[in-house]
């Protein structure tokens, strides 16, 4: 097998004496030279969690450096030819988000690591159901129900993403331009704009290259016959050149009465199309980029902040550790990490990178949880990434290096490329690992090369990983469906704060206590929960009005040049060429008669159903159906009478003909609650709120 074992030697012995302790001088090799807090505050208006009591906010900005030499740190691309300080070290610096115990030794002395999305911070909103608050919490209702808090945690974020732009109290991260001994770096790179991204529905005439949170890339020139410029009507179809008097690299504006183009200004960070972008229409700009920067450095940034308050009581220059409990001890026992999709994908990197030894070769985090990347990570160590983007079916689907074997956490041979790699290969330093996927993600992003080789075969995961399939859920659950939007159905708005909580319990008590998680919970070849896409296949019905989504995202296998493998590189076939040979065997769940997905964690509102909910949408007209509609699912509530449905011609039962009326409707999610709970994957108040909820419900009243 073609596996580096080089690190399963390394500190072993180090390691374990010294994470026992919890002590380690601020000379270690994990750097961070300073910590500076700029802001805290009281949180939730200083109300009391439990007995840990109240929390406080802290905002402040690491600075950070790395030997480039190292070879944990030299496999980050282009990390040789950053600039060097004094120390031959390479410099980053970023803001950080910290949420903790006012007093830290009323907390359970574990640090929750919710690294952000974009520079967003989320792990209110996943753990504790917040709505409110965004990216600087600070009311008690921005607490939601207080889950993390009244658990104990201090709550940690940093940006790590270097692309990011400031604003909205996003967390941001600067990297140095890498030069070619002071030569200025270029090379081609593809952007694409469509209506769920960047195109406003009315149209528009100018767009940033990136979105408008990100710092595009510049152009190496502003002469669009040094670019090519394409629309096309779907994902697959035939391109159309826009001639290069149609376009510049420019901002500028249409008069409302003439509707002449105006305000033209020369940008190398922007694109004038003369013709407008229509909303119904896919875009594809590949051009010159100059000045890339290291951004895989965003890997050391959570390995080494996370390193630095689990082991280090002070900064290089005697700032103390915020978190520590003296200055000889942090008092923290274990550390957890959240990514969420394509945070999720980074932390699948992350694994796979080897980030989670930091340079004094001890683990970082016990346990880290990626949460909704299906089978792709994030592919952050390349030349002029852009960590923003991933490969969907209806938008950048395999322009860029998204999925790339391995998939699974296993180490297996891959049928399709011979390759021999998996994700989880390192085990001195290798964390525990929760992997939590939605319907979408075996729709957009492979989610069944999880569990499955390339040729659709069950494989067997390690003992340390769990995958938990969130059964029929979206990408991330719509609030209240009211409106179709681009799409043609309703979103979906299934809950998952319940499972993210019980996962979390669960996790905890793995690595803390030695106490065995719940069994992995997916679908399978092997028990026919897991199919072909068509619809004969998974025996979706065929419902009134509604589009099967009969195409995934498929997975062909595609060749970026021979300066990019498994761990990133440098891309030069850019669009890539599409390879001759079979591609990967796409797979999705398995349906019942009403719709929904047979197997996984099937939470209460889904095992008593009053809809169907899919993990795929359909785009509306005008806005280029038959695609999918991003990352929404499908909402198609169950009719109430008989009469109802037979009158529309619905094949699924309808509540009447299900539950009779309300009090057996609400006994039943009673009762399916319970079982969760003794499965271990629902707690107890969520248990008590999901059969309130139903008693409360409007259900056959």
């Amino acid at each position: 097998m073609n596996i580096d074992i080089a690190n399963l030697r390394r500190g072993t012995l180090v390691a374990a004496l010294l994470i026992g302790s919890g002590v380690l001088s601020a000379t270690s090799d994990a750097r961070i030279t300073q910590i500076r807090i700029t802001s805290r505050v009281p949180f939730a208006d200083g109300m009391s969690f439990g007995s840990t009591g109240p929390y406080e906010k802290l905002r402040g900005r690491i600075f950070g450096e790395v030997d480039p030499t190292d070879a944990l740190n030299a496999v980050i691309v282009d990390i040789d030819k950053a600039p060097r300080n004094a120390r031959g070290r390479v410099e980053y610096s970023s803001d950080f988000l910290i949420i903790k115990p006012v007093d830290m030794s009323r907390g359970n002395h574990k640090i929750f690591y919710g690294i952000n999305n974009r520079g967003n911070t989320g792990a209110l909103g996943s753990l504790n159901d917040a709505v409110t608050g965004g990216n600087d919490p600070t009311t008690a209702q921005d607490a939601g129900n207080g889950f993390l808090m009244r658990q104990g945690y201090a709550i940690v974020d940093a940006g790590w993403q270097g692309d990011v732009l400031p604003g909205n109290f996003r967390l941001t991260a600067q990297y140095p331009t890498v030069t070619d001994n002071g030569a200025t770096i270029t090379g081609t790179i593809s952007v694409q704009w469509d209506v769920s991204r960047q195109i406003p529905l009315t149209g528009a005439v100018s767009l940033p290259l990136v979105g408008a949170a990100f710092d595009s890339y510049e152009t190496n020139s502003l002469d669009t016959a040094t670019a090519t410029f394409t629309s096309r009507a779907l994902v697959n179809s035939p391109e159309t050149v826009v001639a290069g008097n149609h376009w510049a690299f420019a901002t500028c504006t249409r008069n409302a009465t003439t509707g002449a183009i105006e305000n033209i200004v020369p940008n190398t960070k922007s694109i004038c199309y003369f013709d407008g972008f229509d909303p119904n229409r896919l875009y594809q700009l590949t051009y010159v980029a100059k000045n890339p920067r290291p951004m895989a450095l965003g890997y050391a940034v959570t390995r080494d902040f996370g390193s630095f308050l689990r082991f280090d009581t002070v900064d290089s220059l005697g700032n103390p550790n915020p978190l520590a409990l003296s200055t000889t001890s942090t008092g923290i026992t274990q550390e957890y990490a959240l990514g969420v999709s394509s945070t999720g994908m980074y932390v699948r990197d992350f694994i796979y990178l080897d980030f989670n030894e930091d340079e004094a070769h001890r683990p970082v985090f016990d346990v880290m949880w990626t949460q909704i990347p299906g089978a792709l990570r994030l592919h952050q160590n390349t030349r002029f990434t852009m960590p923003d983007i991933y490969s969907r079916q209806d938008f950048w689907a395999g322009l860029w290096p998204m999925a790339d074997f391995p998939f699974s956490y296993a180490v297996t041979t891959d049928p399709v490329t011979g390759r021999a790699d998996g994700i989880l290969k390192r085990p001195p330093t290798d964390p525990k690992v929760i992997h939590t996927d939605s319907a979408e993600e075996f729709w957009q992003f492979h989610g069944a090369l999880v569990t499955t080789d390339g040729r659709g075969h069950d494989i067997a995961l390690p003992d340390n990983a769990r995958v938990y399939y969130m059964t029929g859920e979206q990408h991330g659950p719509a609030l209240v469906p009211t409106t179709t939007g681009i799409c043609q159905q309703l979103n979906n708005p299934l809950p998952r704060g319940a499972i993210n909580r019980a996962v979390l319990v669960a996790l905890d008590q793995w690595a803390a206590n030695g106490v065995t998680p719940p069994s992995s919970r997916y679908p399978r070849v092997s028990d026919g929960t897991l199919v072909p896409f068509d619809q004969a296949s998974t025996g979706f019905p065929s419902i009134p009005g509604v589009l099967y989504a009969g195409t995934p995202n498929v997975l062909p296998l595609k060749f970026y040049g021979p300066r990019f493998g498994p761990t990133g590189g440098i891309i030069d076939v850019m669009p890539p060429t599409t390879l001759p040979q079979p591609g990967y065997t796409i797979l999705v769940p398995k349906t019942d008669p009403d719709g929904n997905d047979i197997p996984g964690v099937r939470i209460p509102e889904l095992t008593v159903a009053t809809a169907t909910y899919t993990g795929w949408n359909v785009r509306a007209q005008g806005f280029r159906s038959p695609d999918l509609c991003g990352l929404n699912g499908t909402y198609l509530p169950l009719a109430k009478t008989q009469a109802e449905r037979l009158a529309s011609g619905d094949p699924r039962l309808s509540l009447q003909e299900r539950y009779g009326d309300h009090q057996h409707y609400a006994a039943l999610v009673k009762a399916a609650a319970v079982d969760l709970v003794s499965q271990r994957l629902m707690l107890q108040e969520d248990a008590n709120n999901s059969a309130l909820a139903a008693f409360l419900s409007d259900v056959l009243r």
